[in-house]
């Protein structure tokens, strides 16, 4: 292993990647979103989803042939490719008991080098991402103005040299020990991630920058408008068109949820973003288009496969998916639930969990009820006829709303209603979800071309 370490570094070195995050990649291997479950005890699986990545990559080089990194890493793929298939085959549960040892070198070998290929073309992947110095996004943020802000991190304001303006992100720095690498591996997660994906609604990779103990990643446009949670729950609600609009409410859910369809049904692999808020749904300054962000705990799905062994650990407060609590097990219908959850947002105007702060123990707690549990009730009872949506429905867009006002939002509540079911094999897809929302916002505005950038009406309805 120690051979395989210093050539890992020495591609690395040829290719412009830091060599001691590679030898710390290689050993802790943070790349979850590739192999969503390392610890695993089987091989077998480990390898199929080496293959497959393997594979992801292949096609990426065979895009940029006239590119000399391309063309140098081709035939080291493919023949570290052919090895793992080759594995692949040999690895029969009776050849696992008489070669076992050998067996397991192997593995250990070929998962080295598929470490050393993703690591080395990881700069053609990331589509000519930018490394900031320290000192330039000191510069261009100054650390002054906040975003948003959440437990794992804090997105800035900035403005590069070029005039550009972008969101800065700086994961929090939580010193050594398992913090410290929880911090490295949603570092290395998010880049992996936003460098191969690209949508309207998703946040777009513009560069990076590690030094010392600072992970930040920086992101365009500049979501300026801060978060869905900011226009809803905080500090930005007197004057934002989307507390004071359905019609906003429901552009800003209809985006999220395509970008989120984007990531299910189009990205390859499939992607499973497992930290879907309304802190993660930034709106843009310019055109309130909503960018999904916050990709640090996402997942790639393997192909065939439907669920993944995820930690819960790092689950946000009041959006974990029930299922998912009670198996360990994430998969898409995850999302869904997520996303239900913030659709009750947008509904109630009410925060997933209420919490304040406790003088005895000097932090925040969660006190009463979830949301879900205050408003789901009362949504089941209108769709049985009972009419009591009006009970938990948010006053401030339209403080009297009209029958014709309430049939869009009684869609929209029955829909997360779907979304937020026990069992995720009874949630309906993100593309049915993405249909029910584009119908709702039809309704409220019938003129509405169903594929605007972003939030563009003042108030009302």
């Amino acid at each position: 292993m120690p051979t395989a370490l210093a050539n890992a570094a020495n591609v690395a070195q040829v290719t412009g990647i830091n060599a001691a995050g590679v030898i710390a990649t290689v050993r802790g291997a943070p790349w979850k979103a590739w192999r969503a479950h390392e610890n695993t005890k089987d091989d077998g699986e480990k390898l199929k989803r080496d293959v497959d990545m393997l594979e992801y990559v292949q096609r990426r080089l065979q895009e940029q042939e006239h590119n000399p990194l391309a063309t140098w890493l081709l035939p080291r793929l493919e023949e570290t490719l052919k090895e793992a298939r080759d594995l692949m085959k040999r690895s029969s549960r009776m050849d696992r008991f008489i070669n076992g040892s050998r067996l397991a070198e192997r593995f250990r070998d070929v998962e080295t080098k598929v470490n050393i290929i993703y690591l080395s073309s990881f700069p053609l992947l990331s589509c000519g991402t930018e490394e900031f110095t320290l000192a330039e996004v000191m510069a261009a943020t100054n650390f002054t103005v906040v975003l948003s802000a959440s437990d794992s991190a804090t997105v800035y304001r900035g403005t590069l040299r070029d005039g550009r303006e972008v969101a800065v992100k700086r994961l929090n720095n939580t010193g050594a020990g398992p913090g410290r690498a929880a911090v490295q591996d949603a570092f290395f997660t998010e880049v992996a991630i936003l460098s191969l994906i690209h949508h309207d609604h998703i946040a777009r990779l513009v560069g990076t920058c590690a030094y010392g103990d600072e992970r930040i990643v920086v992101t365009h446009p500049c979501t300026g408008n801060g978060s869905l949670y900011d226009h809803l729950h905080g500090r930005r609600t007197r004057t934002s068109r989307v507390t004071a609009s359905w019609e906003a409410r429901v552009q800003v859910l209809l985006g999220a949820a395509r970008a989120v369809e984007h990531l299910h049904c189009h990205a390859v692999p499939h992607i499973i973003h497992a930290n879907v808020t309304s802190s993660a749904i930034l709106l843009e300054g310019a055109t309130w288009a909503p960018r999904l962000s916050d990709f640090g705990r996402a997942v790639w799905l393997e192909a065939g496969v439907e669920s993944q062994a995820v930690d819960l650990a790092a689950a946000a407060e009041g959006y974990a998916d029930p299922e998912h609590r009670s198996t360990g097990r994430l998969k898409p219908a995850s999302d869904v639930y997520s996303l239900g959850v913030v659709m009750l947002e947008v509904l109630t105007g009410k925060p997933p969990v209420e919490r304040v702060w406790d003088e005895g123990s000097g932090a925040m707690v969660t006190m009463g009820m979830d949301l879900v549990s205050f408003a789901l009730p009362s949504i089941q009872h209108q769709q049985a006829g009972g009419g009591r949506l009006l009970d938990v429905l948010d006053r401030r867009p339209a403080p009297d709303p009209t029958a014709g006002q309430l049939q869009p939002l009684q869609m929209l509540a029955n829909t997360a209603a779907r979304c937020l079911r026990q069992c995720g094999d009874d949630r309906p897809p993100i593309r049915d979800v993405v249909a029910d929302l584009e119908k709702a916002l039809s309704l409220i505005c019938p003129g509405n071309k169903l594929g605007g950038d972003g939030p563009t009406s003042s108030g009302g309805a």
